[in-house]
């Protein structure tokens, strides 16, 4: 289960980066948004403190670019 999360994560936020660089900004910020909530669970679920710091700070900055896209 942990390695589907971590794979969903993974290529939510690579989908999330291509369509941001296509300037598909709403949609890409979604698939940011569920990538780093995707490495949130994991990082929680290894308590790995780097990996839910960095990915904690990553949610707040794509829920503020998903705000600021409308």
């Amino acid at each position: 289960m942990i390695k589907f999360i971590s794979w969903l994560g993974t290529l939510s936020s690579i989908i999330g980066a291509f369509l941001v660089a296509y300037h598909a900004f709403q949609i890409g910020y979604v698939c940011f948004i569920v990538g780093s909530a995707a490495w949130l669970f994991v990082g929680f679920t290894r308590k790995d403190s780097a990996l839910i710091t960095m990915n904690l700070i990553f949610f707040l900055a794509n829920i503020m670019g998903l705000y600021n896209a409308f």
